[in-house]
């Protein structure tokens, strides 16, 4: 097999399910930034991605030296270019996966972090948001804000009350309250935009917060910073959510974390944003404006994600109205959790699974869990 060919074999197998490494002649060149010819023909010994090999087993399927196939996977576990779990070692899929632990193990070079964090900028408005939107079943979808429940979720006496049921995966509050452990860590999708002088304006203490076995993992790797109290983790996610960042993540068995995103860095969000269309992040619910309680501060215009609400300014004497365009909002919630007056609820309007509940984010936790 000729160099080329083991580039793309490799590139097809970092893949699970739908979820994989598009393919373009920049992710070629992305590859061969990574790897070299000797570590790239070793990384195809693997069938394929999510597939757990200790370096005993890979040594045998592709008959090289056990010294040689250690010193080639150590090397790449510590510059973050392959996934190490255990004693074992796994190709990943691009994102989520690959990108962030290469961006938290922190290990290349600092000409090659730059080169790779080009490329990640250029694949997030580029390759993955076609990528998303291509999914029978979400990867992630906003989680709303943690007092929703109490606070911003109004019961729509029109849509059956069965069909307004809380499902799993859909509120910030269920990922909270059910895990101990909490930590943060800086947000990897503002960390590129820096590297490659397109800077955030977002605090950068206002980054994802991880929860339980995600959280230990990130403490005890040492590239985590933990929240000491449960009641300090909710404040975090409040802070983000003034913010007005949007809660994405996953609450799957060991995956268990929240990115607060913004619009302009994002990799799934930013993507969402430049296309208009947010069918591949969109929650089951969306905003109801009460003209009675409105003051027009125009908060929820600023704060919008996907900048899909507009003031009507009055023509003559009528009254000014918002405008919501619900054909292209996430239904996040932050619009309503920032309103000053809450003139903004949000009804559950429709019955989509959520990436608990099956689909690709199962599979990536069951790939890592070895199973």
């Amino acid at each position: 097999m000729t160099e080329a060919d083991h580039y793309e074999s490799v590139r097809q197998k970092m893949s699970i399910g739908q979820l994989g490494t598009p393919r373009h002649k920049k992710t070629i060149e992305f590859l061969k930034i990574l790897y070299n010819e000797e570590e790239i023909e070793l990384l195809d010994h693997f069938d394929k991605g999510y597939q757990l090999l200790s370096i005993t087993k890979l040594a045998k399927k592709s008959g090289w030296e056990k010294s040689r196939v250690k010193e080639i996977l150590v090397r790449l576990g510590k510059r973050g270019a392959i996934f190490k779990l255990g004693t074992q070692y796994m190709l990943i899929n691009l994102v989520p996966g690959l990108f962030e632990h290469y961006v938290l193990t922190r290990g290349d070079t600092e000409e090659n972090t730059l080169k790779v964090a080009e490329y990640f900028r250029w694949a997030f408005l580029n390759l993955t948001p076609q990528m998303f939107n291509g999914l029978e079943y979400p990867i992630w979808l906003p989680k709303l804000p943690y007092e929703a429940e109490e606070r911003l979720i109004e019961i729509d006496e029109s849509i059956p009350i069965a069909d307004q049921k809380i499902f799993t995966g859909e509120m910030l509050r269920e990922l909270i309250d059910n895990n101990s452990i909490f930590a943060k860590v800086y947000c990897q999708c503002r960390e590129i935009g820096k590297l490659t002088g397109n800077p955030c304006n977002t605090p950068e203490d206002l980054g994802c917060l991880l929860c339980g076995v995600t959280a230990k993992v990130g403490i005890d790797a040492g590239w985590a910073t933990e929240i000491p109290t449960k009641e300090e983790a909710i404040e975090y996610a409040k802070k983000c959510e003034k913010a007005g960042l949007v809660h994405f993540g996953m609450n799957i068995g060991a995956i268990t974390f929240i990115c607060n995103c913004c619009r302009c860095h994002c990799c799934g969000l930013a993507g969402m944003a430049k296309l208009g269309a947010a069918d591949y992040g969109r929650s089951n619910f969306e905003p109801r404006w009460n003209q009675d309680l409105c003051i027009f501060c125009d908060k929820c215009v600023k704060l919008c994600p996907m900048e899909v609400i507009l003031h009507q300014h009055a023509i003559k004497d009528e009254d000014d109205k918002m405008v919501f365009k619900l054909q292209n909002c996430l239904g996040c919630g932050v619009c309503a959790v920032n309103c000053p007056k809450e003139a903004i609820s949000l009804v559950k309007v429709r019955k989509n699974p959520t990436p608990e509940m099956g689909g690709v984010g199962k599979q990536i936790e069951d790939g890592l869990m070895g199973r």
